[in-house]
């Protein structure tokens, strides 16, 4: 299956809705929530040949449209630790080859972010004195039950850098699971002034690269199309539900790396 994306604004195009709705088989409400999001957006998900129909009609209309293909994804490594070389930077992870870029060949530099929001249910019954019904039964009964809905939620976010060069590959730098010390001199006391010491890194090692943090604010929102995301367990009279945005964060990341290597972006 492929994933359709726009990566940059509908804009003004006056037959996107329509292109969208007659090639996905949505309606055109549909079509037209489709096109609302900031870019990167999900239009669809179909099977291979129809996504890039799709993506052939909505590029004739004038729009920046793409297909991500779910079983083929770039080289990505998940760095533990970065060296800051002159010429070349080398993204070593917790096990495995690591993986070596030249500064000169890095075309793109995404931050983001990522949130796994759990959210839980549950019944509370509480028995209390009851004076206007011990008074209509005389007595008998001098208690009432009640029961309550009790809701809890919590949200944690974290923040993560992809590299990628103009053959595709790419690193993953995470704020969870990176060892800060590479910074050397640069290091700082909080991890979110280390993300900010990496961005500053990483742009003067690589000036000519497309640098992006929209998915700083994108990679949070929950996506459709993307399995695999969305956690539900009920229990009884207890529920617990949790997403984790962590995976749309990546097709929004590939999104926006084929949108630069197609011309589409900057």
């Amino acid at each position: 299956m492929k994933i359709v994306a726009l990566v940059r604004p509908a804009g003004e195009v006056p037959e996107a809705a329509q292109v969208l709705a007659a090639a996905a088989g949505m309606a055109p409400a549909e079509a037209r929530m489709r096109l609302a999001p900031e870019p990167p957006a999900l239009l669809a998900r179909l099977a291979p040949d129809a996504a890039d129909a799709l993506v052939k009609r909505l590029q004739d209309a004038g729009l920046a449209a793409l297909a991500i293909d779910e079983a083929e994804t770039a080289e990505r490594v998940t760095a533990r630790t970065v060296t800051f070389g002159a010429t070349e930077g080398t993204f070593t992870p917790r096990s495995g080859a690591p993986l070596t870029l030249a500064w000169e060949d890095v075309t793109v530099i995404l931050r983001g972010a990522s949130s796994v929001r759990t959210q839980s249910e549950h019944s509370e019954k509480k028995t209390q004195v009851a004076l206007g019904t011990a008074l209509i039964t005389g007595g008998l009964k001098m208690t009432k039950t009640t029961e309550t809905s009790v809701r809890g939620s919590q949200e944690e976010t974290s923040q993560q850098y992809f590299v990628f060069d103009r053959d595709g590959r790419g690193a993953v730098i995470p704020e969870l699971g990176l060892d800060f010390s590479c910074l050397g001199a640069a290091m700082q006391p909080s991890r979110t002034a280390n993300m900010v010491a990496l961005s500053k890194l990483l742009r003067e090692r690589a000036p000519t690269a497309f640098y992006d943090e929209r998915l700083l604010r994108l990679g949070r929102r929950p996506l459709p199309f993307v399995l695999g995301g969305a956690v539900q367990i009920v229990s009884g009279a207890t529920s617990h539900s949790r997403l984790n945005t962590a995976q749309g964060l990546d097709v929004l990341a590939e999104a926006m790396r084929q949108g630069v290597a197609r011309g589409f972006l900057p």
